[in-house]
């Protein structure tokens, strides 16, 4: 499938730039408006990176980690089961895995690297991080519960 859309795309490029250098007028402006077109979205791919790149680099979810860190560490001190115990771990874990993907994202953002899955990877990151902190949530209630 990818080959397909390779071969798609260099059809149509190779298209315009016939049109552009041989073809009529009216090809010729159309190739040139289609230019300015994938300019200008371009221009957009290298402004949303950009904005992403300044988002991770302010910290965009380091305050996510650190409260879950926080909250890793009071939970610790009221667990009495195992079983809040190992969930603890689980979640603990889950962090970590977090993180490193985080950490991932940070460097291919950093090296200007526009990989085609890169935005849902962003997605599927702030998706799991919600469900990471509601799971936590829902421990911490658990906890809660068991102490009064």
């Amino acid at each position: 499938m990818k080959t397909l859309i390779k071969l798609a795309l260099i059809l149509i490029v190779g298209v315009l730039v016939y049109n552009y250098f041989l073809g009529t007028e009216e090809e010729k402006a159309t190739s040139e408006k289609v230019f300015e077109q994938v300019k200008d979205v371009g221009k957009s791919i290298g402004e949303l990176l950009k904005a992403e790149k300044e988002k991770f680099a302010d910290g965009k979810y380091d305050d996510t980690f650190e409260r879950l860190g926080s909250s890793y560490e009071k939970l610790k001190e009221k667990l009495s089961s195992k079983e809040d115990q190992d969930k603890l771990d689980e979640l603990e874990e889950r962090k970590d895995e977090l993180m490193r993907e985080k950490e991932s994202i940070e460097k291919a953002l950093e090296a200007d690297e526009m990989e085609e899955d890169l935005p849902k990877r962003q997605d599927k990151l702030n998706e799991e991080l919600k469900t990471l902190w509601d799971q936590t949530k829902d421990l911490l209630r658990k906890i809660g519960e068991k102490e009064e």
